[in-house]
């Protein structure tokens, strides 16, 4: 398996650094193959120790450490905002600045330390959600094996045309680059090659095991979910047609987003005993209204609305850029970012490149795509979200899901 999927990501050739992007950002790329090798034998030579009746870790150890992990992000976060602070004042103290390092040292060396059991405890419970009745994707036997690892997912250099917001290249960055950094290899690639560019923070990595970062246990199963069915999918066509692009993998990441929330909800419920309530159809997956010009309902605007400010900038965006006016465009994207910073949204660069990583999920208010809408007209069709799964992995091409779409009923919407 592990060779199946190095087949699948690593170039075939000498394409590692013929392109701008991989080339600005040499110094900062993140090594999967190498880190693949490292963590894989790592985390199942854990898992068979734990196996021998000598090694004295049960069930209820297990638990605590979950326990313990669930407070340990609260604390983790307050001490690395405490080293933000004493570093970025004008005139750092420099005990001030040794002691918060150490305190945040000292908290990610007890995440490590209880991560294995961690892990274990909630894959165990996501493999027999993913089996169960409600889910209904398997029978007896998980295929991969539910397999993550707690830690710092890559950073990821995404590159789009200036003229037009279409997703081009993407490169994985190590999480520990500095800002400024950042900034010097988009300013590099902007300025020398007319790309826009912009570094985001992924929320995982569907390597394997998987990479999922350290936060609350409601978004770790969720990402924990939707990371494994990527890894499911490998093995079906669907998830082999990912790396052609385009609507394909939009089609494979909303899918593994409506995925990992109904089974990440479940395993929360299982874990914390509070009652299951099923994910809600969001507004970005409905259908797109027509204008009523005999309307007599006025809709007043409610209290400030992210998902529709963002919808409304991506559609203003595009209109400039079929008008060919680009600077204009990255001036107005520039500006809405700055009234987000009013709303204390904390986003470092809203460019082309940023609307085209986001939207690749179709769910979110930046993707002008109705493949969420079909994905969730086809989950209200079926019984499980195992069913919808079942239902799409033979998928090879966007037509073909066009196509079943159409047969299953569901209006197709074409662009203008």
């Amino acid at each position: 398996m592990v060779a199946l999927f190095i087949a699948l990501v690593v170039p075939t050739g000498d394409k590692r650094f013929d392109t701008p992007a991989s080339a600005a950002s040499l110094d900062h790329g993140y090594g999967l193959v190498s880190w693949e090798f490292e963590n894989f034998f790592d985390k199942w030579t854990h898992r068979v120790w734990t196996v021998f009746p000598w090694t004295p870790t049960n069930e209820s150890d297990r638990r605590e450490a979950l326990d313990r992990y669930i407070v340990l992000v609260d604390e983790i976060r307050a001490a690395k905002a405490e080293l933000n602070l004493v570093t970025t004042v004008s005139t750092p103290d420099f005990n001030a600045v040794v002691a918060s390092q150490n305190e945040v040292d000292r908290l990610i060396g007890e995440r490590d330390e209880i991560r294995p059991s961690v892990e274990e405890y909630l894959e165990q419970i996501i493999a027999e959600s993913v089996r169960s009745d409600e889910i209904a994707l398997v029978s007896s036997f998980v295929w991969p094996p539910v397999d993550f690892l707690i830690g710092d997912p890559p950073k990821l250099l995404v590159t789009s045309p200036r003229n037009e917001i279409s997703r081009t290249e993407d490169v994985l960055i190590d999480p520990d680059i500095s800002i400024e950094d950042m900034s010097r290899i988009e300013n590099e690639l902007i300025d020398d090659h007319d790309i826009s560019a912009v570094i985001l923070q992924t929320g995982g990595l569907a390597s394997y095991p998987n990479v999922i970062p350290t936060t609350h246990l409601k978004r770790l199963v969720d990402t924990a979910a939707h990371e494994w069915l990527h890894a499911h999918l490998v093995f079906y066509p669907l998830g082999q047609a990912y790396f052609s692009g385009g609507d394909i993998r939009s089609m494979n990441e909303t899918l593994a987003d409506i995925f990992g929330r109904e089974v990440g909800l479940r395993v929360y419920s299982e874990v914390t005993g509070e009652p299951f309530v099923a994910p809600v159809r969001p507004e970005t997956a409905s259908k797109k209204l027509t204008e009523n010009k005999d309307a007599d309902v006025i809709e007043i605007p409610e209290s400030f609305n992210f998902n529709r400010f963002m919808g409304e900038t991506r559609r203003k965006t595009d209109e400039l850029l079929a008008e060919n006016l680009v600077d204009q465009a990255e001036a107005y994207m520039e500006s809405r970012r700055v009234e987000l910073l009013d709303h204390g949204y904390q986003i470092r660069k809203v460019n082309q490149a940023y609307f085209a990583f986001h939207g690749t999920y179709a769910e979110s208010p930046s993707s002008t795509s109705p493949i969420a809408r079909y994905l969730w007209d086809l989950r209200e069709q079926v019984a499980t979200v195992g069913d919808l799964v079942k239902l799409l992995r033979p998928i090879r091409t966007f037509a073909e899901f066009e196509q079943l779409v159409a047969d299953r009923g569901i209006e197709l919407e074409h662009a203008e």
